[in-house]
C-alpha cells in the first residue's frame, strides 16, 4: 500500500467537511446566535481540515495515476472514520454533546445515516446544531465517497480511480453505470439526489413546516437517516390538519430513499417501466406492501387503532423501518409482539442496492434464495450444472459466494455485537435491537432504546462497540475489515 497515495485521497475526501459547516454558519447568524460560538464549533474546525486537507492532498496527487484496489477501499473505510471524527466536533466545542465518545457516536450516527441519538433533549437546541445534525445525514445518504468520485475522476487517476471508490462506497452485487463515465455518472446521481431534495422541502412548507423545519427533516428522509429537530420525531407534527398528507409525503420519499438511485435515473429517461421490469424492485415493493397488511391486521384485531388508523400506522412505521429511516409516529413499543417482530425482520431486510438504504439489501436476498433453490434442485442432480439465474441474468458464481460470505458475516457479528454489549447491562431486548439497529443504519430499537428513548443510558463502551457496528454496517463489513488485514500495510 502506497501511504502518500491513501493520504492524498484521504485528504481529498476530507475537503467536503469544510464545505458541509459553511450553511450552519450561515444559519445561525441568520437566527442570531452568537458569532463567537458559530466560528470556534464551525469555522475553526473547518479552516483546520481544510489546510491539512490541502497539504495531504498536495503531496500525494501526483504519484495517483492508477489507485489500486485496495488503496481505494482504504480511502473509503478510513476517510469514513475521519469525516465522523471532525464532524463531532461541533457538538463537543458549542457544548451541545459533554464528552467526545457521545459525540463521536452522534456524528457517526449521522454520516453512516443510521439515526441513533445520545441526546435527550432536541428542542431548544441551537438551529446551526440541529442543521449540522441534519447535514451530516444528507450528506452520508448518498455517500460523501460518491459526491468525491467526480473529484477523483478528474483530479486523481482517472475513470478507474473513480470506479473503484464508488465499488468501495456502494458495494453490492451489480455495478450501475448510467453513463459510461463515472465522474458523470457520479454528478448525474447527485442532480437527481438534490431534485428530489427540493421537490420535498417545496411540498412539507406548502403542508405547514417552517422552511427550517422542512428543510432538515428533508436532508434527513431522502438519506433514510431519521435525525429531526424535535424530541418527539414525527409525531411532533400530528395536531397538524395536514398531519396525514405530511405522513405521506415523508412515508413517499423514505421510501424512494430506498430505491435504487439508478432507476430513479432510468425513470426519466424511460418512464414507469424502468422500475416495473426491475426484479429487486418488485420484490422490494413487494415485501414491503406485505409487511404493510400484517401489521395493520395485527393492530386491528388486536384493538390497538381503528382500521384506517391501523393501517395509517402501519404503512408509516413499516416504511420508516425497512428503507432504515427511523422515523416514528407512535411508541411502537406498545403495539402486540407480533408487530414488533414485524418491525424488527424489516430491519434487517434493507431497502436496494444502489440506495440511501441499510439493511441486508433487498438483491442479496433474492440471490440467496434463488441459491437455496438451486441446492435442494441439485441433490436430486448432483452431476448437473445448474446456473443462478436472477430473472433473464445468470449470476456470476463468486457473486454468489461474496453474498453468501456478506450474509453469513451479518449474522456473526449480529450475534456477537449483541453478546458484547449485553455484557455492558442492558437487558436482551435492549441489546438485540440495539445491535440490529446500529448494524442495519436504522437508528430506534426496543427496549431502552425504543423509539420514545435514545442511546444515552448505555455505557461508553457499548456506545463505542455501536459506533463501530454503524460503520461496518453502512460500508456493508467486507471495506471495513480490509483495515483489519495485516497484509494492507505492507508496502
Amino acid at each position: 500500500m502506497r501511504y502518500k497515495v491513501v493520504a492524498a485521497g484521504i485528504g481529498l475526501v476530507m475537503l467536503i467537511i469544510p464545505l458541509g459547516l459553511t450553511l450552519p454558519i450561515l444559519t445561525g447568524l441568520l437566527y442570531g446566535e452568537p458569532l463567537p460560538k458559530l466560528f470556534l464549533s464551525f469555522a475553526l474546525p473547518g479552516i483546520a481540515v481544510a489546510v491539512l486537507g490541502m497539504i495531504s492532498f498536495s503531496r500525494g496527487r501526483e504519484l495517483v495515476k492508477n489507485l489500486r484496489p485496495l488503496e481505494a477501499l482504504v480511502i473509503v473505510s478510513a476517510g469514513w472514520v475521519l469525516i465522523a471524527a471532525v464532524g463531532a466536533l461541533p457538538f463537543i466545542i458549542w457544548g451541545t454533546i459533554p464528552n467526545y465518545v457521545d459525540a463521536f457516536f452522534e456524528s457517526m450516527s449521522g454520516f453512516t445515516t443510521t439515526g441513533a441519538s445520545v441526546i435527550t433533549e432536541i428542542d431548544g437546541l441551537p438551529r446551526s446544531i440541529l442543521l449540522w445534525r441534519a447535514l451530516t445525514q444528507w450528506l452520508g445518504g448518498l455517500g460523501v465517497i460518491v459526491l468525491m468520485v467526480a473529484l477523483f475522476s478528474a483530479f486523481m487517476g482517472g475513470p478507474k480511480a473513480g470506479m473503484l471508490l464508488m465499488k468501495g462506497e456502494v458495494p453490492g452485487h451489480k455495478s450501475d453505470k448510467v453513463v459510461s463515465r463515472i465522474k458523470d455518472t457520479a454528478k448525474l446521481l447527485w442532480v437527481i439526489y438534490v431534485v428530489l431534495t427540493i421537490s420535498e422541502v417545496i411540498l412539507l412548507t406548502i403542508l405547514g413546516l417552517s422552511l427550517y423545519d422542512a428543510v432538515c427533516h428533508t436532508f434527513t428522509t431522502l438519506s433514510t437517516g431519521g435525525y429531526g429537530t424535535h424530541t418527539t420525531s414525527i409525531a411532533h407534527y400530528r395536531d397538524l390538519s395536514t398531519a396525514p398528507l405530511i405522513e405521506m409525503v415523508f412515508t413517499f420519499f423514505m421510501f424512494v430513499g430506498g430505491v435504487n438511485f439508478v432507476l430513479h435515473y432510468n425513470f426519466i429517461a424511460k418512464g414507469v417501466r424502468s422500475y416495473l421490469r426491475d426484479r429487486e424492485f418488485k420484490v422490494y415493493a413487494g415485501i414491503m406492501a406485505g409487511l404493510w397488511l400484517l401489521v395493520a391486521a395485527d393492530l386491528a384485531l388486536n384493538r390497538s387503532y381503528s382500521p384506517g388508523e391501523s393501517m395509517r400506522m402501519s404503512v408509516f412505521t413499516i416504511t420508516s423501518m425497512q428503507t432504515t429511516t427511523g422515523y416514528v409516529v407512535s411508541d411502537y413499543q406498545t403495539w402486540p409482539a407480533f408487530s414488533q417482530f414485524i418491525i424488527i425482520v424489516a430491519m434487517f431486510l434493507g431497502g436496494m442496492t444502489g440506495s440511501t438504504g441499510g439493511g441486508m439489501k433487498i438483491a442479496r436476498l433474492i440471490i440467496a434464495n434463488n441459491a437455496l433453490r438451486r441446492s435442494i434442485r441439485a441433490i436430486g442432480h448432483p452431476s448437473s450444472h445448474l446456473p443462478l439465474r436472477v430473472s433473464s441474468l445468470i449470476i456470476p458464481e463468486g457473486i454468489v459466494r461474496s453474498v453468501g460470505l456478506f450474509i453469513f458475516g451479518y449474522l456473526m457479528l449480529f450475534l456477537t455485537g449483541t453478546f458484547l454489549v449485553s455484557l455492558t447491562g442492558p437487558d436482551i431486548v435492549t441489546s438485540l435491537s440495539a445491535v440490529a439497529a446500529t448494524l442495519g443504519n436504522v437508528g430506534p430499537g426496543l427496549g431502552l432504546v425504543g423509539p420514545t428513548a435514545n442511546y444515552a443510558s448505555l455505557t461508553y463502551s457499548a456506545k463505542v462497540m455501536l459506533t463501530a457496528l454503524m460503520w461496518l454496517g453502512r460500508l456493508e463489513l467486507l471495506t471495513c475489515l480490509v483495515l483489519l488485514l495485516p497484509s494492507t500495510y505492507r508496502s
